[in-house]
Formats: C-alpha cells, sequence, structure tokens
C-alpha cells in the first residue's frame, strides 16, 4: 500500500517562517543560494511565512525541481484514521499541506518507483544572510512505516546539489532525516576534512566517509499519528574557522546546539 505523509506549519503553513539576520557589509557573503544581493536598505530581519491557503508551490519561488514533481500535490487537510490518538490535536481541514507520497519499494525520486520529492526554493533572497531560521511540521501517519530512513527538508548554501555523495567542498545543506523507528537526526553535508574532531567523536554522531554525517542521531523521535514541529538555525562561521552554530528545536524542545561546524 503507498503510504504519504504530510508536510505543513502547525497548523497554518508548510513553511511556518524562514528568519534572516544579514551580514554587516564588512563580511563576505554566503547563502542559501547563490542569488545576487538586493539592491538598498536590507532589514536587520526577513520573515517569509508560506500562505495558508494556495493551490500550488508558485509562493515557495522553486528554482529547480529535483524529482518527485509528480507525486506531490497540494491538500486542505489530513484523513482522520491517519491520527493515532483522538486526543491529539486535529488538523484543521481548512489549511493546505503538502503531501508527499511513498510507494512500497521506493528509495528516492529519482528512481522508480518514486518516492517523496526534491525540489530548491528561493521564496525570499537571503544572499546576505549570516544566520537562517527554517521551521516546519511534519505528520506521518500512525501506520506509517519507517523502514530504513528518509530525508526532510532543510537548508543549504554554495550551491544545489550538496548531496548524494558530492564532496561539499565548497558548500553546506543541513537536512534533515528520519531513520529506523523514527530516530531522528541533523543530516550534514559540509567540508568533512574542516570538522572539529567532537563533532564526530559524539556518540550521537555518524561520521561517513562517502555521504553525510548524521549529528545527534536518536537525540529526537519523529511520532507517527501526530505532528512533529522542528525549528532549525543555520549560523555561518566566521570564513576559515569553526565556529558555526546549528540549533535545532523540536516541539519547541532544544535537542541540538552546536557551536563548532564548518560550513566554508
Amino acid at each position: 500500500e503507498p503510504t504519504t505523509i504530510t508536510v505543513a506549519a502547525e497548523p497554518r503553513t508548510i513553511t511556518e517562517f524562514i528568519t534572516v539576520t544579514p551580514s554587516s557589509s564588512s563580511a563576505p557573503p554566503s547563502t542559501a543560494s547563490r542569488s545576487p544581493p538586493a539592491v538598498g536598505i536590507i532589514p536587520a530581519k526577513a520573515v517569509w511565512i508560506a500562505p495558508g491557503n494556495m493551490s500550488d508551490l508558485s509562493s515557495f519561488r522553486v528554482a529547480k525541481y529535483a524529482g518527485g514533481k509528480q507525486i506531490m500535490k497540494v491538500v486542505t487537510g489530513i484523513p482522520a484514521k491517519a491520527t493515532a490518538d483522538p486526543s491529539l490535536p486535529q488538523w484543521d481541514n481548512a489549511s493546505s499541506a503538502l503531501q508527499l507520497l511513498f510507494p512500497e519499494n521506493s528509495i528516492d525520486p529519482a528512481n522508480e518507483p518514486q518516492g517523496g520529492a526534491d525540489f530548491y526554493a528561493t521564496p525570499i533572497d537571503i544572499s546576505e544572510a549570516r544566520n537562517v531560521t527554517l521551521r516546519y511540521s511534519v505528520f506521518f501517519p500512525a501506520d506509517f512505516d519507517w523502514v530504513l530512513a528518509g530525508k526532510l527538508p532543510g537548508l543549504y548554501g554554495g550551491h544545489t546539489g550538496c548531496s548524494g555523495g558530492n564532496a561539499a567542498l565548497d558548500c553546506f545543506s543541513t537536512r534533515l532525516m528520519w531513520r529506523q523507528n523514527g530516530a531522528g537526526e541533523l543530516y550534514l553535508y559540509a567540508p568533512k576534512d574542516k570538522q572539529t574532531k567532537d563533532l564526530c567523536d559524539d556518540p550521537q554522531s555518524v561520521c561517513d566517509a562517502a555521504y553525510g554525517l548524521s549529528v545527534g542521531r536518536g537525540s529526537f523521535s519523529w511520532t507517527a499519528g501526530s505532528w512533529t514541529t522542528v525549528e532549525q538555525t543555520v549560523y555561518l562561521n566566521t570564513p576559515g574557522s569553526q565556529d558555526g552554530g546549528f540549533a535545532l528545536d523540536v516541539n519547541g524542545v532544544r535537542v541540538l546546539d552546536r557551536k563548532d561546524v564548518f560550513y566554508r
């Protein structure tokens, strides 16, 4: 049976907000994309909120669909049977959500059968940002089979394609993942040989030589049958220094707070 998961902010939007604090004029630009910097005065903080009701992703300004566009759709409401416990907060059945399909035996959106989707969005210009916050909520059906693993949205910098075994010499990405039984983690792509020893020596870290770095594996759990709200903040490092930050709050609780990440 095909399985779907629903991604939305709780309960109004897909991505509740992206908060941006721009760098000073003397700092080198680093970004979640290499779009040209905004002209004129940049506000101290920029916030983007997805519409509560929408029929497509035009407001996201999707720059690139890497795969899975055909099996992704915007829906309103979720089936009552998807919720594990009637006492849990119910979806209001009025706000929009992005629904992803994961057929049996699917691996990724680039292979058959396609499972999930992969796209790059640039709803606001963050080319001058030094720190960015991304928040969204995810609903897994009560009968969701976690199998081995799956990836969830995050931020990226440098260029697209900082995934799939990329050496990440000039880019980074901070997607989240679920592992077996719903264990959560930060799945970090960044220059591997520039990270601190402490980051990889952490008992909750798994530093794979070929792919991304699993940071904080098992520090939280995704829940089937209810909403999980995640909020990640990336603080860019001083160029060449191991002083970048990554903070992750899950349902309002801080589960990861690193200050030793090398992004650039």
